[in-house]
């Protein structure tokens, strides 16, 4: 049974854009005591039910114990369909990511030699791994269970690589592989969450196609005198049918297409990821948000990167800009423009206004 760790808590999250000297996504927070007075005390809450919840279980690892994968079940080795366990993998996935993100806000604070912080280290160093099952795909529980519907609507095992971020194309690969085999098992049917869910994992593995799939997949005109023959699709005020009705599939649309445009760490934007570049051959995006505190402008033409503004309004920063397989080292500087083209070369900068908009 093939598996994979996540190598440290530390570098989970200078990984995902929480890393160490770079002021971080959480630097750009810290103006006006946010993350101070309100989001670190929320986190510390979190982190120590956490700690709370955890107890010593096999192999030296801490577990989860109760513990369940949203309304999926499981056949147990006497036969019997069974939904509870221990230390499933979205369980652990979420610890990870809220450990990761609490010892970051910590540094960002002077509160790193904290003992809460120690506690989370000890801690974060013996939670399970995520693992692939003997069929390549990501394990959803701690043991390599039969799974009674393979086309089961959730997706929960796969946090790791959305919204999470201790999966990643470049540091995960195996495990990136293994989230592919995973949706192709589980397939594209499901009600609207759960197909933009899939559509922003697919574009977090770079997969246009499937994720474009799924968009025409989601927008299909459901019949409210006859919704019940519908799992997904749309009512003719877009609202997504469940049904009756579900704004979550809503919430995530939008969030799957700003994935497919612009994704980011505080080191990485990567430009026109998942953009079907046949199927939506121009267009333009004003005011997407990358981590750290910059925001973009970014337009496309003939299926290839026109021209991409950057705007840092609160600190400058080192970024590395990925599009199409060229990476680019670029400085931007706070309060000033930053134009690029499909070379990742800077045609011009300039000083932001007082009041003005990129």
């Amino acid at each position: 049974m093939a598996q994979q760790g996540v190598g440290g808590l530390e570098v989970a999250a200078a990984r995902k854009g929480f890393g160490r000297g770079s002021g971080g996504v959480l630097g750009s927070v810290r103006s006006g005591g946010f993350l101070e007075n309100k989001a670190y005390p929320l986190l510390e809450g979190c982190a120590t039910f956490l700690l709370d919840w955890l107890i010593e279980g096999r192999g030296g690892y801490l577990e989860t114990n109760p513990s369940t994968s949203p309304e999926h079940s499981f056949i147990a080795p006497d036969g019997q369909t069974a939904s509870v366990s221990y230390s499933t993998t979205m369980d652990m996935s979420i610890i990870k990511e809220i450990f990761s993100i609490v010892i970051a806000s910590a540094e960002v604070l002077g509160k790193s030699d904290s003992s809460l912080i120690s506690q989370i280290k000890r801690a974060g160093s013996r939670l399970p791994p995520t693992r692939i099952s003997r069929e390549n795909y990501i394990m959803e529980w701690a043991e390599d269970f039969e799974d009674p519907d393979i086309h089961h609507r959730h997706v929960s095992h796969l946090f790791g690589l959305f919204p999470g971020h201790t999966i990643t194309l470049e540091s995960t690969p195996e495990l990136c592989k293994a989230v592919a085999n995973s949706l192709l098992k589980r397939g594209d049917e499901g009600p609207g969450w759960s197909t933009t869910w899939k559509m922003a994992l697919w574009a977090r593995l770079h997969n246009s196609e499937h994720a474009y799939t799924l968009i025409k997949q989601l927008i299909s005109l459901v019949d409210p005198d006859h919704e019940s023959d519908f799992e997904g699709g749309l009512y003719s005020n877009l609202f997504t049918a469940h049904p009756p009705f579900q704004i979550d599939a809503n919430f995530g649309f939008t969030a799957a297409i700003a994935e497919m445009i612009v994704q980011s760490t505080i080191q990485d934007v990567y430009l026109l990821p998942a953009v079907p570049r046949d199927k939506w051959v121009e267009g333009c995006v004003r005011g997407l948000k990358a981590r750290g505190g910059v925001t973009i402008n970014i337009c496309w033409k003939e299926g290839e990167l026109h021209e991409a503004r950057f705007c840092s309004k609160n600190q400058n920063s080192i970024r590395r800009l990925h599009y199409n397989g060229k990476v680019a080292t670029v400085e931007l500087s706070s309060n000033r423009i930053h134009t690029f083209d499909k070379h990742l070369k800077c045609l011009n900068t300039y000083q932001l206004m007082d009041g003005g908009v990129l």
